[in-house]
């Protein structure tokens, strides 16, 4: 298994830093963030009224340096390939939010021009408030949409299982698939997500997968109570967590991977706020490398 780091949790540091972070530290590969930096985040202009530790702890998604530009994709993967290339880093996939139109063609055909074989595909929100087939049938329809343009590039599209999205577990992943080719979409799996909403045992998960197995993000979350409803009972909420301190259980799910034979990615995503980027990237990367060690004997 490859060991990468997903430049999301590389909020400080700018495109060359984090290659030669990613390096310094000793993995394999990077996975690269992509969204419209030129755009304004009106949650970003809010967030700069907020006290420091709010913004501190909502740096990864609101200011972050280690973005590839979506609306200068080629040119900023080209980029981004040159400096890999020197460092010796691969890049193993383009992390983009949803995208459609020119801005979908421009980054498929970005990912193929530098060798990329993968994007991630559409984060689409789950609606309580509207039917669930009606929604369901809508991103089906939006992936099917996609197909031409990944056969033309000759590019596979990931569907990431996340908490809050149509797709939060392995089993609403492989519902939504049915049918699609697993050379041209696959899924990306996240135990830190499915903390939050999702989780199914690891061995069963990773086995119904199958071929859709493509990608893992490694991050690690927990339930934490704090304080009582109306009726007394202990209210719980999600927090992210270091890798070891987690309610993943992250040996367990790199044991169900070395069974089913998976030599693809670990692409680290560490949110969690406790010590600097990189200790924590040199903590994980010695922690994961035990884990496969432990599950391979």
């Amino acid at each position: 298994m490859k060991l990468s780091v997903y430049t999301v949790s590389l909020p400080e540091y700018d495109i060359a830093e984090s290659v030669q972070v990613v390096k310094e530290m000793g993995y394999d590969a990077i996975e690269w963030r992509v969204e419209d930096t030129d755009k304004v985040n009106p949650l970003l202009a809010k967030l700069q009224q907020a006290p420091a530790e709010q913004q501190y702890a909502f740096r990864y998604w609101l200011d972050n340096h280690s973005t590839l530009n979506l609306k200068d994709i080629k040119n900023e993967c080209l980029k981004a390939k040159e400096l890999c290339d020197r460092a010796g880093i691969e890049i193993v996939n383009l992390a983009p939010s949803r995208i459609e139109g020119e801005d979908l063609e421009n980054t498929i055909a970005a990912a193929a021009a530098i060798g990329c074989k993968t994007i991630r595909g559409p984060m689409t929100s789950y609606d309580a408030n509207k039917p669930y087939w009606e929604q369901f049938e809508d991103y089906r329809a939006y992936l099917q949409e996609c197909e031409p343009l990944l056969k033309k590039y000759g590019v596979k599209m990931l569907i990431e299982t996340h908490h809050g999205m149509m797709i939060c577990s392995a089993s609403s992943a492989l519902r939504t698939l049915e049918g699609f080719s697993p050379e041209y979409y696959g899924v990306i799996y996240d135990p830190g997500n499915m903390v939050y909403e999702g989780y199914e045992c690891y061995d069963a998960a990773v086995q119904m997968l199958g071929k859709y197995l493509a990608h893992v993000h490694i991050k690690n979350a927990a339930l934490t109570p704090g304080g009582e409803d109306e009726f007394g009972a202990i209210k719980y909420s999600q927090s992210w967590m270091p890798l070891k301190k987690g309610s993943a259980n992250l040996g367990a799910l790199i044991k169900a991977l070395v069974k089913v034979g998976y030599d693809g990615t670990l692409s680290v995503e560490d949110f969690s706020n406790e010590k600097p980027t990189k200790e924590k990237l040199s903590e994980n990367i010695a922690y994961l490398k035990q884990l496969i060690e432990a599950a391979k004997a």
